[in-house]
């Protein structure tokens, strides 16, 4: 099933949407920072709030949280909801410090364009984040997501990066042909934007 929606906003939208991540994050440290409302797009839209840390003895971009929801919310609550839900209750991390602040960065992704796709390779590196979903010969479901900007970011192939994205949802049963077969594939695209804490400084 395609869906043809997709939210318009302009480059300022986007960054604002970045700045409002950081002021709800570092509201939650100090309750007396001021949070401004930025002017959203009215529409609901599913999105994911993620999170990155800059290493800088390695000169690298570390991921320090990332979650989301395929579910479409306002923007504002679900900026807010998830820019906290990404640095507290992400499961691979720690929840995040305040002295953290400085050093990282947040991308958005408003999510739309979604459709079914003709198997598990009907898709395109770095325009698609892609959805499995498949069950086990046991008749347990299996599923997880990547966005548009992981398999890039990584160097994969697409087979690489399906492989991985098993791995992801918990499956530990063997990878091959018959799998790929099973898998139900769910393509969509992104509207993006980063910012760093220092571009958040200049920004607000």
């Amino acid at each position: 099933m395609a869906d043809d929606s997709s939210p318009s906003f302009s480059e300022e939208q986007t960054l604002d949407a970045c700045a409002y991540c950081f002021d709800v994050l570092i509201n939650s440290f100090d309750s007396k920072h001021i949070i401004p409302q930025p002017d959203l797009p009215k529409s609901d839209f599913p999105l994911f709030v993620t999170w990155k840390i800059y290493n800088n003895r390695k000169k690298y971009w570390n991921l320090r949280g990332c979650i989301g929801t395929f579910q479409k919310l306002p923007l504002l609550s679900g900026l807010k909801d998830y820019a906290l839900t990404s640095a507290f209750k992400d499961s691979r991390f720690n929840p995040m410090s305040q002295d953290e602040v400085t050093s990282l960065a947040v991308n958005t992704s408003f999510l739309t364009n979604f459709e079914d796709a003709k198997d598990c390779f009907d898709w395109e590196i770095g325009t698609h984040g892609i959805t499995i979903q498949f069950k086990s010969t046991r008749g347990r479901t299996f599923s997880a997501t990547y966005l548009p900007e992981v398999c890039p970011e990584q160097g994969w192939t697409k087979e690489e990066c399906l492989e991985s994205l098993v791995r992801k949802s918990g499956y530990r049963g063997r990878i091959d042909s018959s799998l790929w077969d099973e898998i139900k594939l769910t393509q969509y695209q992104s509207v993006k934007a980063k910012m760093t804490y220092k571009e958040y400084l200049g920004h607000r």
